[in-house]
């Protein structure tokens, strides 16, 4: 299961045109979580997976990465695709969302703030605990950053909620970054 959760990863979020899926403006695949489960299983290794696979990997996934809404299928956040972001920006996030990444990048962000990178949006965690597991993908040397999410609305920055557990911006200035912290620890 983690093998498939990998690979709807990378197409729904990076390579559609392996399944020889379109994504529309959302994200969501243009085929049903049928179709694409056949697909799926005309790879070596994933003979056995079916659409009731595919939608175990989204309801078990505790990120909420995925999501399938009228037998469709979309990854909610991560993509380096076109796509827009889940539902309306929000008028009150949390006051201070968190993101994870390592000592090396630390003076650039303190400089110019957290960007994208290759992905379509900067990815905020809820809690500095999935902030740290999100920065260990980067190394272990993980710096956690507490982030004024309330100031980014103030400045007419855009905050969606893409998960529970995550939230996306397009952008954070470095003057609303608030706190440092390593290994999860914030120092305030």
């Amino acid at each position: 299961m983690r093998r498939l959760s990998k690979l709807l990863t990378l197409v729904l979020r990076h390579r559609p045109e392996l399944m020889g899926i379109r994504l529309d403006e959302f994200g969501f695949s243009d085929v049903d979580v049928g179709e694409l489960a056949r697909r799926i299983s005309r790879l070596r290794g994933f003979e056995w997976v079916t659409a009731g696979d595919i939608e175990m990997v989204v309801m078990r996934d505790p990120r909420g990465r995925f999501e399938i809404k009228g037998g469709r299928i979309r990854a909610t956040y991560g993509h380096s695709v076109p796509v827009l972001p889940p539902g309306d920006p929000l008028e009150d996030p949390p006051p201070v969302l968190y993101h994870g990444t390592t000592r090396r990048a630390l003076s650039k962000i303190l400089r110019e703030g957290i960007k994208p990178m290759r992905r379509r949006f900067v990815h905020l965690s809820a809690t500095p605990e999935v902030a740290v597991e999100v920065g260990r993908r980067h190394g272990s040397d993980v710096v956690v950053l507490g982030v004024d999410a309330q100031g980014l609305v103030r400045r007419g920055m855009r905050v969606w909620r893409g998960s529970d557990l995550i939230y996306l911006t397009e952008w954070v200035p470095p003057e609303l970054i608030r706190s440092l912290g390593e290994g999860g620890d914030l120092v305030k």
